[in-house]
């Protein structure tokens, strides 16, 4: 039996400018070898990321299209984690903690059943079980990778049980993996300094006081002629 989770929504929020949410692309995941190397069940296409990216808004919706109901246990769980593809070109940091910044969804707390001390999520069912809290994000404080160039994978893992029809809780997790792929938006071109613009030659002078002493001089000039002519 396979339970199917999906990220359904996931946002960007890039140089500090909110983008709406939207779900990311569904992957095969023999579409790239980093998936299997990390033993993603489930895997994503995530927006190209370059530094100074903020990924946030993340949420992941728990789809249970099995017939028998699922079972969780909150202590059997890891957060999501993201990873490096590339340490020495590509880091990230949790802004503005790492502390506390995953989240189980209100309508996933409310599924909690005394009598099995676990979230039942029932078959046929889907919930949002996990998210960031507003507010926080993964910010990318480094990457010098090219542009394509695989750099970041987000990796969610659920821990689950079947619930049989007599109740009986089966005692193997199942264990399921999505990965959302980050590729480089490459690095920022080096900014193009504009040439220093030519000194512009300086123009005839043409205002009133300018004409006046051209004709001063010019009048000057006939005096002195005149002078030299009558000598």
């Amino acid at each position: 039996m396979k339970l199917k989770n999906i990220v359904v929504f996931a946002a960007l929020i890039l140089l500090g400018t909110q983008h709406a949410s939207a779900a990311y692309e569904v992957l095969d995941c023999s579409s790239d070898p980093v998936f299997n190397q990390n033993s993603c069940t489930q895997c994503f296409r995530g927006d190209a990321v370059s530094e100074g990216t903020d990924i946030g808004f993340l949420t992941d919706d728990f789809l249970n299209d099995d017939v028998v109901s699922k079972i969780v246990y909150k202590e059997e769980q890891n957060m999501p984690n993201m990873i490096s593809l590339a340490p020495s070109a590509v880091s990230t940091s949790q802004n503005p903690t790492s502390e506390d910044f995953w989240e189980y969804a209100e309508g996933f707390n409310a599924l909690y059943s005394d009598d099995e001390e676990g979230y039942i999520v029932p078959a046929g069912s889907k919930v949002t079980w996990l998210q960031s809290k507003l507010g926080y994000s993964y910010k990318v404080d480094t990457n010098t990778l090219d542009a394509g160039e695989n750099a970041l994978l987000l990796a969610y893992t659920l821990l689950t049980h079947d619930v049989n029809d007599g109740g009986d809780i089966t005692l193997e997790s199942e264990e399921h993996k999505e990965c959302v792929l980050f590729a480089s938006a490459g690095t920022p071109e080096t900014p193009i300094t504009p040439e220093e613009p030519e000194t512009p030659k300086e123009l005839p002078k043409t205002g009133p006081e300018h004409i006046i002493l051209a004709l001063v001089a010019l009048l000057l000039g006939f005096g002195l002629l005149r002078m030299r002519r009558g000598a």
